[in-house]
């Protein structure tokens, strides 16, 4: 299955990024920069990538989602990832990504996680 991306809202302020499908050498992979760009560009603070619906991913699309959260490092946003499971979660863990982005088991997490930030700041 290729990639496939779907952008919302779990709560006012924070945007999901809904991915599912495999993040590999190719096109479709671009669609990930260019969904969060355009999520900075349209004011996007808190950014929840959510990677339950993935099932493969390579050196190519890790290499995407560590230059994606520079990106969004560079916004002064916050980021994060949900529902990586499996391999895909491994890989991130082999390649020590989870040291610098924030993992949630799923989408919930994240956005109570994000919920009670701003509701705390």
């Amino acid at each position: 299955m290729l990639l496939s991306l779907t952008t919302r809202a779990c709560e006012p302020g924070i945007t999901v990024i809904e991915l599912s499908g495999r993040i590999t050498l190719g096109r479709e992979s671009g669609q990930i920069e260019a969904s969060i760009l355009k999520a900075l560009n349209e004011g996007g603070q808190k950014i929840v990538l959510d990677m339950s619906g993935v099932t493969y991913i390579d050196s190519t699309g890790i290499g995407i989602i560590a230059y994606c959260f520079g990106k969004i490092s560079q916004k002064g946003a916050q980021g994060a990832v949900s529902g990586a499971s499996g391999l895909v979660l491994d890989v991130f863990k082999l390649t020590r990504i989870d040291s610098v982005v924030k993992f949630y088991p799923d989408l919930n997490a994240a956005c109570e996680a994000f919920g009670s930030s701003a509701k705390s700041a």
